[in-house]
């Protein structure tokens, strides 16, 4: 059956011989397109029924059997309960395996990377040879542009390097006021909720409004006040496109295998408004930017001295002059800076504000976690009323608690990959154009790494990692290897900075008692209808 697609071009070309020459009889032509249609009805059938369950080399590797005969596991992820889901269940039935092997969408084959070894792997050894997949460039690059996380190979490589100097470390500390600042806005919010609503918070939508203020003044170089605005257009097109409705979530699930946001239904003409606005938005500040530049560029340059203003430069100014104006060949269009920065505010903010969501649950539900951690904040601020980076950085509670969220609560779900060429990962040739799926949860649930009490959220056990847990490589929530996550840093820093703020200013209270419904399918690990806790002014 190998030969099917030779054969098919065989007969094209046979056709149009005949075709030219103007020779061909009406019978011939009918035997001819029979021959080819029959062929090409043969070779699908194959691709579907046949190759996936009797040739393909990956099918020896263990994975689900309860198939649809067509759409593979996809009506199972559709049905769970969770988008970590049924890929948790698969790994806690087979904990020492170096891949999950299962069918999806027509019956294509798709790898779940469980082992430490096939991780360091793909992500290290042998990145380069995976490539994003067309379905996960259709389901979010319409968000979160073409930059930096969509790039490959030599490209990748040339875009981190240039923005190396933006993500160091001494460069985002010198972010530590901002974070410091949007913390304090936070508490005032808290504190009118406090008068007005009895203190009852709606944490997805606060958080969200805090984070892109952060993400903005850091990528952007402007304020964008969503935590003091309650009907910033920013925001709330960022909510149309993160928190769409069941049928949005069906559409966009369908978008990622088969392109339909031409369809002229509501919830694809929201998601298409929603976005068309925020990428006009961000057109208008990067033409503004670039003209604010050059027209700097025209006047005398002021004295050099190691400004806190110049250490501290946005992102968007920092491609202008470095990249737009670059004279060794390399420049950015206006398009080029367009997409890096719907990188960093869409791929920034949500993400983060998922994390404080978690944190603030887990705060509400474990006592005890919560009262070690206020312990060990009050202390530090006791010592140092407003602590710079080192100070915050020595918090080892507080250190435990942050690793700890994102393992149990990590919000990113998938990170897939697609084999662009054919590659040897653990003694298994993986063929081309076949999806890899490394799964934090995959990871960081699996108790063959981590133990038994792999859902238990116990900080103390970063005090105590032994075994494969001690490998970097188990703490997935940044990914690992050439393209970890490039704001790791910055989101450290700035969730222990808010961290440090609220929890010494306020404790948090369940709302309901109820277990949480998650969103699913989603990209994020969220609580669907939002998560609604009552904040309560310490003494």
């Amino acid at each position: 059956m190998a030969l099917v697609p030779l054969l098919l071009a065989a007969i094209l070309a046979v056709v149009a011989k005949y075709a030219l020459k103007d020779t061909i009889t009406s019978s011939a032509t009918t035997v001819f397109v029979a021959s080819f249609v029959s062929l090409y009805i043969a070779h699908k059938l194959y691709q579907l029924f046949v190759y996936p369950r009797y040739f393909s080399p990956l099918r020896h590797i263990p994975g689900p059997k309860d198939h649809h005969f067509l759409l593979g596991q996809a009506v199972n992820q559709f049905k769970a309960n969770s988008p970590n889901e049924p890929y948790v269940s698969w790994v806690k039935k087979w904990p020492n395996e170096d891949f999950i092997r299962y069918l999806t969408f027509g019956n294509s084959e798709a790898l779940l990377v469980t082992s430490l070894a096939a991780h360091r792997e793909i992500l290290q050894a042998k990145c380069y040879s995976f490539v994003k997949p067309p379905f996960f460039k259709r389901l979010i690059t319409d968000i979160v542009g073409y930059g930096i996380v969509f790039s490959e190979g030599d490209d990748h490589k040339s875009q981190r390097k240039a923005f190396r100097g933006m993500f160091s470390l001494g460069n985002l500390k010198s972010f530590l006021p901002v974070f410091r600042s949007k913390g304090e806005e936070l508490s005032g919010l808290f504190d009118r909720a406090i008068a007005k609503d009895d203190g009852i918070v709606e944490l997805v939508e606060v958080y969200s409004r805090l984070t892109l203020d952060i993400i903005g003044i850091f990528g952007l170089g402007v304020d964008l006040d969503n935590l003091s605005n309650k009907h910033s257009v920013f925001h709330e097109c960022y909510h149309e496109i993160f928190d769409p409705t069941p049928a949005g979530l069906v559409l966009t699930a369908i978008n990622a295998f088969v392109p339909i946001r031409w369809l002229p239904v509501k919830p694809n003409r929201d998601f298409i408004r929603a976005n068309g606005i925020i990428h006009s938005m961000l057109g208008d500040i990067i033409k503004q930017r670039v003209a604010d530049v050059r027209t700097a560029r025209g006047q005398p340059k002021p004295d050099k001295k190691a400004s806190e203003e110049e250490n501290s430069k946005d992102l968007l100014t920092f491609m202008v002059e470095e990249k737009y104006f670059a004279e060794d060949g390399d420049s950015w269009s206006e398009e080029d800076m367009l997409n890096q920065i719907l990188n960093v505010v869409a791929g920034g903010h949500e993400t983060t504000a998922s994390s404080f969501v978690w944190a603030t649950h887990v705060l509400s539900t474990y006592p005890d976690v919560e009262r070690r951690l206020l312990a060990e904040i009050r202390q530090l601020l006791k010592r140092s009323p407003r602590p710079d980076y080192a100070e915050i950085e020595g918090l080892r509670y507080l250190n435990n608690f942050m690793r700890e969220l994102l393992r149990v609560h990590c919000p990113a779900i998938s990170a897939p990959r697609e084999a662009g060429e054919d590659v040897v990962i653990r003694g298994v040739l993986i063929p081309k154009g076949t999806t890899v799926h490394t799964m934090p949860a995959a990871v960081q649930h699996n108790p063959s790494i981590w133990g038994p009490n792999t859902e238990v959220f116990d900080p103390d056990r970063w005090d105590n990692l032994s075994g494969e847990a001690a490998d970097t490589y188990a703490f997935a929530a940044f990914s690992q290897g050439p393209r970890i996550c490039i704001g790791r840093v910055f989101t450290m820093i700035e969730f222990k900075a808010i961290m440090v703020e609220i929890v010494s200013k306020f404790r948090f209270e369940k709302v309901g008692k109820g277990d949480i419904e998650l969103i699913n399918p989603s990209v994020l690990l969220r609580p669907r209808g939002g998560l609604k806790v009552k904040v309560i002014r310490r003494e």
